[in-house]
């Protein structure tokens, strides 16, 4: 209280707010445009739901990065845990834990290509637009389920400054700054929480984080008919430990390994785009320049014996081009726009997997004499320490065109659409590691025998993706839309998986070295087996939407929607039977999600409702993964239901100084969760109550806020390794104080 007491009394003589454009600000204005250049149509004539976040609703609800708009965007799902490169994302049933994500995520029009850069600080956000269904006419790749597209305040927006300062449970800090002014703007933030959780093994905390970033960004009329939006980011953030706990008969242990797990990520974003005015045509380019570094350390046992553990660092170079063309005169009847984009990814990837004593006596050594009859002798290695390295170069190689058309007839409004996409995928990988052994009781003395397998490999595929779809105009506000399209999430390699396959090829050398040899079994895998197919989707949607005015008090903004969605090549993360050390992408087969989701934004004078319900039923058609066959159940890792609830009431002050104080209350419920593709294991539905209060002064604002208030405990992740199972508990019952001013 006495830091808070010293903020106030500094600005006290603080100067009256910065300007913003009351629109952007207020949630429930009718705001028809969108955060995207992409989209040539307003919102309010998408045949598509659109969920939008304004900035307001963002600085009310204290949303500081993507995990938290879980449930407040119906039957979008993004799990908290791990760390910030594990950013999963779930959307109508559908996702990956590792890889190509089913949502695109779009920052002031720049595509953002990595899935590990998902999970970010949110810093003054204008707007979250999510465009629900498929989205790949317009953004192709990786949009199979939605596009989220962010756009941050920018000169042309604000003029003047903010400052936010917090401070709450686990130790936890955030503070940003920003200042706009003239063709300028400036923001950065820093972060850290000591995480809530406690390693066993040596008292260590799980989840330390810490973050810091900055922003620039200039825009400039050049001239009449040329403007220029220069936008440049970067980042760092460092996480140590991540809080899995295993399971054994049913209950949970305590969180206990002794290898170091953390997380460091580095990245740097450079976007520029340019408008220009033509007498026929607008044309705007968008680039960028993406760079991430980053290194995750892992013991991949999670327990407190020295099995293995693997590093993982990448170095990742993107470019990104995208020119947009739109007739600048539109008929009554007809509108269109026209694109070309083009995407470089470069990725320098070092994943070494270090086995110690133990992982080399239960991992490599009881799996080969399991093969060997007692009778006729055993394998012994002497090492205590044996690396294998694991050194890939990936490419990527994306070329597209595409083309909507706009039809206007009387209260129809049609739109017809395709893109072309061309992508290659290249990759060249090195894995090669040395240890001494001898078989006893033939040889006296260790041997060194060393193996490597390195090669490359490329994949190359076209995807054709239409959309056609229709919304009519009942009037008064009420419309009625139904939409068809295509996605798909790109292919890849499994990099995770060749420490086994060159584990596998050292125990068949050794047994040769020896005179031994054994016939080649369905389960022997060679980089060939490593790449795995595009997944592609086919959505069908239908569904009312509102948007009006009931009189000069009531405002509402809803809509519904029921869509079916047809999977092909379902890419799922599977884990190879027994005691293996890796994970890999599969396409597993067919699968169908079913579902309805509604949003509701509601208020009547001070009173401000939101509401948001999905309900999804993703199940496999069929899965053979050779071994089982998981046909009929569900598709594991997506919720089944979400719900979000909020109130909130603005009581006005007629005292010069406090303006107001707003409360409200808050419920994010989630579930059922199945965890595994037998459906044997589930998280039940999940409530988690939270409220704030806000203290709206002229020159600043103060607030409190807690979530999960009742304590709630759950689970927010499930995975196996080398044979056992995790899990990782939600976040317990945590409150903050901030305090919110202008400069």
């Amino acid at each position: 209280m006495l830091i808070l007491t010293t903020i106030l009394c500094l600005v006290i003589n603080l100067p009256p707010s910065p300007h913003l454009d009351g629109e952007i600000y207020d949630t429930l204005k009718t705001a028809t445009v969108t955060s995207s250049v992409e989209q040539s149509l307003s919102i309010d004539r998408l045949a598509s739901p659109v969920s939008s976040v304004l900035l307001k609703d963002i600085e009310h609800r204290g949303i500081l990065r993507p995990k938290q708009l879980s449930a407040i965007i119906p039957n979008l799902y993004i799990p908290d845990y791990g760390s910030a490169m594990t950013s999963t994302i779930y959307v109508r049933g559908l996702g990956s834990r590792i890889d190509n994500p089913v949502l695109g995520l779009y920052i002031d029009d720049i595509p953002i290509i990595d899935k590990n850069n998902f999970d970010f600080d949110l810093m003054d956000i204008r707007r979250i637009d999510l465009f629900h269904g498929p989205q790949g006419t317009l953004y192709g790749r990786n949009s199979m389920c939605g596009v989220m597209s962010i756009s941050t305040l920018s000169p042309r927006d604000i003029t003047g400054g903010k400052v936010l300062l917090e401070y709450g449970s686990a130790n936890q800090m955030n503070a940003k700054a920003s200042y706009y002014k003239g063709d300028f703007g400036i923001s950065a933030g820093f972060s850290h929480s000591d995480g809530f959780y406690i390693n066993n093994y040596d008292d260590s905390k799980c989840g330390l984080f810490n973050s810091a970033s900055v922003r620039f960004r200039y825009q400039k009329e050049i001239t009449e008919r040329l403007s220029l939006d220069e936008i440049l980011s970067a980042s760092f953030m460092k996480q140590d430990g991540y809080p899995y706990r295993q399971y054994v008969n049913g209950l949970l242990a305590p969180i206990n390994y002794n290898d170091t797990c953390s997380y460091r990520r580095v990245n740097v974003i450079q976007g520029l785009k340019l408008h220009l005015k033509t007498q026929n045509f607008n044309i705007d380019y968008i680039g960028s320049y993406q760079l991430l570094f980053d290194k995750m350390n892992l013991d991949q046992d999670f327990t407190s014996a020295s099995m293995f553990t693997m590093k993982q660092e990448q170095n990742e170079i993107v470019h990104t081009g995208e020119v947009i063309i739109k007739p600048s005169k539109h008929s009554q009847w007809w509108d269109s726009q026209s694109g070309y984009f083009t995407l470089d990814k470069y990725n320098n990837m070092d994943a070494p997997v270090r086995f110690k004593r133990t992982g080399i006596e239960s991992l490599i050594l009881a799996n080969a004499n399991k093969n060997i009859p007692s009778s006729i002798g055993s394998l012994d290695i002497s090492d205590n320490d044996f690396p294998i390295a694991s050194k890939f170069k990936l490419f990527t190689m994306n070329r597209a065109l595409y083309h909507e058309s706009y039809f206007t007839l009387g209260r129809w409004l049609l739109t017809a659409g395709a893109r072309l996409d061309f992508e290659e995928n290249w990759m060249m990988f090195d894995s090669y590691g040395t240890l001494h052994y001898k078989f006893n009781p033939t040889m006296e003395n260790y041997k060194a025998f060393s193996t490597t397998y390195k090669g490359n490999l490329k994949n190359t595929y076209w995807e054709f993706l239409p959309k056609v779809s229709a919304i009519f105009d009942l009037g008064q506000g009420l419309e009625v839309f139904g939409n068809i399209a295509e996605g798909y999430k790109s292919g890849g390699y499994n990099t995770q998986i060749f420490s086994d396959i060159l584990q596998n090829k050292m125990m068949t050398g050794m047994m040769n070295d020896l005179g031994v040899y054994f016939e080649n079994t369905k389960n022997d895998m060679t980089a060939k087996n490593t790449s795995y197919k595009p997944e592609t989707s086919i959505n069908f949607e239908a569904g009312f939407k509102y948007r009006g005015t009931i009189n000069s008090d009531h405002r509402l903004d809803a809509y519904i929607s029921t869509f079916y969605i047809d999977t092909r090549n379902q890419q799922i993360t599977i884990f190879p039977p027994g005691q293996t050390t890796g994970r890999m992408m599969a396409n597993v087969g067919h699968s169908r999600s079913l579902g309805v989701e509604t949003q509701l934004n509601y208020s009547y004078k001070d009173l401000k409702i939101n509401a948001s319900y999905g309900y999804t039923n993703a199940k496999f058609i069929k899965y053979e993964d050779g071994l089982n066959d998981y046909s009929g159940n569900y598709i594991p890792y997506s919720p089944e239901n979400t719900l979000y609830l909020r109130a909130e009431y603005r009581f006005a002050m007629n005292h010069r100084s406090l303006r107001g104080i707003s409360v409200a209350a808050d419920l994010n419920e989630i579930g059922r969760i199945r965890w595994n593709e037998d459906n044997t294991l589930s998280q039940s539905s999940y409530g988690l109550l939270g409220s704030d209060i806000i203290f709206d002064f002229a020159k600043f604002n103060i607030f409190f806020r807690g979530d999960n208030l009742t304590g709630k405990t759950y689970d927010t992740f499930y995975f196996k390794s080398v044979g056992n199972a995790f899990f990782q508990r939600g976040k317990p019952a945590r409150g903050i104080l901030g305090i919110t001013f202008n400069i």
